[in-house]
């Protein structure tokens, strides 16, 4: 992989535990095998695993299993389907998921512009392949990925959250430019053909199982709370980038497994039967279902076209 300047588009010159661009003048670092593009613009401040309690530390631990569920469970039969070589995970997190991808025989990657997941990525296996860097403004090649994965990211984009100690959101005016942005990025790095997954909590559903006050905690909203989008607004911004692109919901069907959700009464009731809602969204008649306000969880595939 050869990096771009992700402000000028030109190739990246080597140096010692840095890259150079030649046009602006920029050095990013490498240091630690991590090329860090965020000239210390990280969403997250960490100064350090000291400031980690218990229950963080037992919750980045939870994911892990999640992680490789996403991908082997999930993403890895579409990527055989696809006859993918070339995959980006957008918003990697904890790194597990390119650590199973190459481990799997894909050419992957990650990125995310995270202090805690960069610091985390020293016990990767492949944290070479990691990248610190802003999903709007990516360091990779035109074209250079089969298929594009992102999950939990798009939501998170353009609105400003809050947990004092109750969790709140508010969207900014320029929302829908970012997430235009980010989209827009996606389908640059993304070759001719090639398709993005995006996945995310449906924001037309009336529940959200992921973003509470505490872990697994539902929380009602609006659909007018500008936090969660919902498929039209996905498709909507898709087709204002580029207007022939494929634009369709999939069944969430193995990629939920309610791990967390299940510790709770509702988890323990629900997860069941949802996973048979999940499923029954596969066959042809129920399809529609995925785009619909009775999912909870979008996965939406775009065909770069």
């Amino acid at each position: 992989m050869t990096f771009l300047c992700p402000y000028c588009r030109v190739p990246l010159n080597s140096a010692v535990d840095a890259l150079d661009c030649s046009q602006c003048g920029r050095r990013f670092s490498t240091d630690g095998a991590t090329p860090d593009f965020s000239e210390g613009h990280y969403y997250d401040s960490f100064s350090g695993p000291g400031e980690l309690t218990p229950n963080a530390i037992s919750g980045l631990e939870q994911e892990f299993a999640g992680t490789i569920s996403r991908i082997r469970e999930f993403y890895e039969p579409l990527l055989v389907r696809h006859g993918a070589k070339t995959v980006l995970d957008c918003g990697a997190g904890n790194g597990i998921g390119v650590d199973t991808l190459v481990d799997d025989g894909y050419d992957a990657w990650g990125l995310d512009l995270s202090a805690l997941r960069k610091w985390q990525w020293q016990e990767r296996k492949h944290r070479e392949r990691l990248v610190v860097a802003d999903a709007m403004r990516t360091p990779f090649p035109d074209g250079y990925f089969d298929v594009v994965l992102s999950s939990g990211v798009i939501e998170h984009i353009g609105v400003t959250e809050y947990r004092d100690p109750t969790y709140r959101v508010r969207p900014l005016p320029e929302r829908d430019d970012l997430r235009r942005a980010f989209l827009r990025e996606l389908m640059r790095v993304c070759r001719p053909e090639g398709h993005v997954y995006i996945d995310c909590p449906n924001g037309s559903f009336p529940i959200d199982f992921w973003h509470g006050t505490t872990v697994a905690e539902p929380r009602f909203h609006s659909w007018t709370e500008g936090f969660l989008p919902a498929f039209g607004e996905i498709r909507r911004l898709v087709r204002s980038i580029r207007s022939t692109a494929g634009v369709e919901a999939v069944s969430p069907f193995g990629r939920l497994r309610f791990r967390q959700s299940r510790a709770r009464w509702f988890g323990r009731l629900l997860a069941t039967p949802a996973e048979a809602f999940f499923q029954a969204m596969n066959h042809r008649p129920l399809r529609w279902l995925a785009s619909s306000p009775f999912n909870p969880y979008l996965v939406v595939r775009i065909d770069v076209t």
